[in-house]
């Protein structure tokens, strides 16, 4: 962080990431490595006992000029707001402070993307909860249940296994359903010989995983079957190339070579993957057009797919760790095809 600038957070998550503390409302600053959260009544009692053991400070958040003449005593010379969470109002009432405004989202983006140990290893334990429910959720894959059905099971597996909830609305996606990527699971009930694609994840100290199987309940045919071979190789290989050092774009591309050498590649209609944290998408984006370049600690995921619309979708999704220069696997399963 700049010296002399005054770095200010009004966003939940931001707030959450520099202090820990997970409240609704709340203007968080940081100025030379010093800290101060500002709260209204609601939180001010709560807020100062989960710092007691921290060195940020906490105080009153009276009116809306408390954090203005906070800000102003200290003798900054600038104010670092975050561009892609503050309002046009907002920015316009810091403006009138009488500081040099300056746009700290791309630094905030780039501290974030690296995780701590503490935060991989919430996110290892999210994984290892999530690949858990999503294998004992397999005996309710029965003819007639709903999408509906299988994701309140694993949300309420979620629970008992002590994940805090659901790190996105979970996707179930049965037979045709699966060729949406971003599909709203709902009342449609599964059949034979139908695909089920299941994207979903759990949260940690909130910290997410996300997870994306393929299965087939019946006899899946021969289209499918290659198709399927297809996505797992372009997870597999991509998964092998990522490394430290290599930008994102030519980590996706790899899957698209992947897919192209089974001729689905015009299937294959979204980014490689995203930044998994606090949030379940963040930067790194592994996308065709992206220059980030990996490094160590990231945590991202690789989700080659096909999408043929009318018939199927197969999406196979690892959470991964970039570790001693190699991304790592945080799930042990094997991907095979899995037909019930």
């Amino acid at each position: 962080m700049l010296l002399d600038t005054a770095y200010l957070f009004t966003d939940i998550t931001a707030r959450r990431y520099f202090s820990g503390v997970n409240v609704d409302e709340g203007v968080l600053v940081i100025f030379n490595g010093k800290s101060v959260y500002f709260t209204d009544a609601r939180y001010n009692q709560a807020v100062k006992e989960k710092l007691q053991s921290t060195d940020i400070g906490s105080r009153l958040l009276k009116d809306n000029g408390t954090v203005k003449d906070y800000v102003t005593s200290l003798g900054a010379k600038s104010l670092a707001i975050d561009y892609s969470t503050v309002t046009v109002k907002k920015y316009n009432e810091y403006k009138s402070w009488g500081l040099e405004i300056i746009d700290s989202s791309e630094e905030i983006e780039r501290l974030r993307s690296i995780k701590k140990p503490n935060e991989i290893k919430n996110i290892k334990k999210a994984c290892e909860i999530a690949q858990k429910c999503f294998y004992l959720a397999l005996p309710y894959i029965k003819e007639g249940v709903t999408e509906e059905q299988i994701k309140e099971k694993l949300n309420k597996l979620y629970k008992k296994f002590g994940a805090e909830g659901e790190s996105f609305s979970t996707i179930v996606a049965f037979g045709k359903n699966s060729a949406i990527p971003h599909h709203e699971t709902g009342k449609t009930k599964l059949k034979k010989d139908a695909v089920v694609l299941i994207d979903t994840g759990c949260i940690v100290n909130g910290y997410r995983s996300d997870l994306t199987r393929t299965l087939f309940f019946g006899t899946p045919d021969k289209e499918f079957v290659r198709c399927y071979d297809a996505v797992l190789s372009a997870n597999e290989k991509s998964i092998e190339f990522a490394k430290e050092g290599v930008e994102c774009s030519t980590i996706h591309q790899t899957a698209v070579v992947q897919l192209k050498k089974h001729y689905v590649d015009e299937y294959f209609t979204h980014s490689l993957g995203h930044g998994v944290g606090l949030e379940i998408h963040e930067s790194p984006t592994l996308s065709a057009k992206s220059d980030v370049v990996m490094e160590n600690d990231m945590v991202f995921t690789i989700e080659p797919g096909v999408y043929i619309n009318g018939k199927f979708g197969i999406r196979i999704e690892d959470t991964v760790v970039m570790e001693n220069g190699k991304a790592q696997r945080l799930f042990t399963d094997d991907k095979k095809l899995i037909v019930l």
